[in-house]
């Protein structure tokens, strides 16, 4: 017989991608989680919390203080929720790699060097800190990701070795430092899968699972006592989920699942298409007889996005989990709660044109960075995509009424947003159809009223979006979004310069505008992107390198 309700339902923040969310934001998210009916928050810091001992682990990058984390988990404590602690023992912690202190610990790109005393150690002074900041007894110890463990310097030092033998004599180092300091661990479980399948994540059919699973058995021993967490945010499948839950059961009961409100793709939040993938997951989860789940707020590339745009999703989770307080009909709960109906929130998804069900692009923040000389992503812009942006702003605008409720500053900025674009978006398509064509009157216009009308929205934007940033988190990591957004409005100010040249005769020609615009070509991460969803800053913006 399946379950009817979750035992626990979590949350975790993302506050490594340079947004740590500041300690007021955090209490006030606390609370909003609380009035849902969540058992408990997480942070997942991979080195943004202060760590005794290692003076760079998270040096000015607004890492948490213990005594923040103590206040945090007291006021999480004062409401019945638990604060749990998300960080990495193996892969992940990206940030300390540059530094001196560090060269030793590590194996390869951000995976640390197993089996070696110097990252015991640092493992060690981790696990004690998380001990004595946290009430509670469990964590998170990640090992997600480290897909070249053991192919670098332990290799090296080594020769290769069986990895899933690394990964398990690694994890049962880390068990036994949790165990010594009294915590109970969980591990994400995707590294188990991926070394014994060619790199996949679970088996969708029969005869793949029947020998993953008999790899499980063979290979695969799990510490007792460590619960294995399968995240998974990209199928709106039940069957899909409940295959590969069957394929975790082989290893051990003590599992749970982690979802995801899609917050990390961008500016813009994935709120209809989250919805239905956590639909189909806790579905699943409770036909599965799996009670335990937490919702992910990944931060990706920059977090750009607001925790609170993923408002509806969580909801939908705390619904479908049975966690809802009995507080009247679920839509004015979340009304009482957050000021705004779900419809309202919904909006949000606005800025990414034809997001939705099962379909999501993250055009946005795509044709926000698109080079207008370049037109990289030219390709992708959708017909009347100015009228669309005007028409997806005014309805944004109009959610925020008097300008002076609770979330009005996440409306602003996608609103905002939204207002660059209705003049960005295709602004590259215009000016090489004027160009080539010699449509001086059009490129006139472009460089005395488009752009610098483009400028001053894009000030707008990045005021708006300032203020969303700092109402939420610490200022450590804006400078980024400084750096992106100013060196767009600098280009923008060259672009114009370079059309006065040309229209004064000055310049014979814009050699960018010269070439012929090609589709998308990028095979990134192994997938093509002709389907508009790629999220990293340095292949938006240029085709030139940004990092070596």
């Amino acid at each position: 017989m399946s379950i009817q309700r979750l035992r626990e339902l979590g949350v975790m923040i993302d506050c490594s991608r340079n947004a740590v969310v500041k300690l007021s934001a955090l209490k006030d998210f606390i609370k909003i989680c609380a009035d849902f009916g969540y058992d408990y928050v997480g942070l997942y810091t991979e080195d943004t919390f202060e760590v005794t001992d290692e003076p760079y682990f998270g040096y000015q990058r607004g890492r948490y203080t213990q005594a923040e984390i103590r206040e945090a988990d007291e006021y999480a404590k004062s409401l019945g929720l638990e604060l749990r602690p998300y960080i990495q023992t193996l892969a992940h912690i990206n940030q300390i790699v540059d530094y001196a202190d560090y060269i030793d610990h590590i194996d390869l790109e951000d995976i640390l060097l197993a089996g070696d005393p110097r990252t015991e150690r640092l493992l060690e002074h981790i696990l004690s800190t998380v001990s004595k900041t946290y009430s509670t007894r469990k964590v998170n110890i990640g090992m997600d990701e480290a897909h070249m463990v053991g192919l670098g310097k332990y290799l090296d030092l080594h020769g290769y070795q069986n990895r899933v033998e690394i990964l398990l004599q690694h994890l049962d180092m880390v068990v036994k430092l949790c165990k010594k300091h009294g915590l109970q661990p969980q591990m994400w479980s995707d590294m188990f899968f991926r070394l014994l399948s060619q790199g996949g994540y679970g088996a969708e059919d029969e005869e793949s699972a029947k020998k993953l699973t008999e790899s499980f058995a063979k290979e695969v021993k799990i510490p007792e006592g460590l619960e294995l967490v399968y995240w998974d945010y990209y199928s709106t499948a039940p069957d899909h989920y409940k295959r590969i839950l069957a394929q975790h059961k082989v290893m051990t009961d003590n599992i749970s699942f982690a979802g995801g409100a899609w917050r990390w793709m961008g500016f813009t939040p994935y709120n209809d298409y989250s919805i239905h993938a956590t639909q189909a997951a806790i579905n699943a989860c409770l036909e599965m007889d799996v009670d335990s789940c937490v919702m992910t707020m990944w931060g990706d590339d920059g977090t750009e996005c607001s925790m609170y745009a993923v408002l509806p999703v969580l909801y939908e989770a705390a619904r479908l989990g049975g966690k809802l307080p009995d507080k009247g009909a679920p839509e004015e709960l979340f009304e009482n709660v957050t000021g705004y109906t779900t419809e309202d929130f919904m909006l949000l998804d606005i800025a990414n044109p034809g997001s939705r069900g099962e379909k999501r692009n993250q055009l946005s923040k795509i044709l926000l960075f698109n080079d207008p000389l370049l037109g990289i992503y030219d390709s992708l812009v959708p017909d009347a995509v100015s009228d669309y942006y005007n028409r997806a702003a005014d309805k944004l605008f109009a959610v925020m009424k008097n300008g002076s409720r609770r979330f009005d500053q996440v409306f602003e900025m996608q609103a905002q947003l939204c207002s660059v674009l209705s003049l960005k978006a295709d602004l590259g398509i215009r000016l090489r159809d004027a160009y080539q064509n010699r449509k001086t009157d059009t490129l006139t216009d472009i460089c005395n009223n488009v752009i610098p009308e483009l400028i001053k929205r894009l000030d707008a934007f990045y005021e708006a979006f300032k203020s969303q940033w700092m109402l939420e988190n610490k200022s450590f990591g804006f400078e980024v979004q400084t750096i992106r957004i100013g060196g767009l409005k600098q280009r923008l100010i060259d672009i114009q310069s370079y059309l006065e040249d040309y229209l004064s005769g000055k310049l014979q020609t814009i050699e960018e505008l010269e070439t012929k615009a090609l589709p998308v070509g990028y095979a990134l991460h192994g997938e093509s992107i002709d389907s508009p969803e790629y999220n990293r800053y340095q292949k938006l913006a240029t085709t030139s390198r940004l990092t070596w």
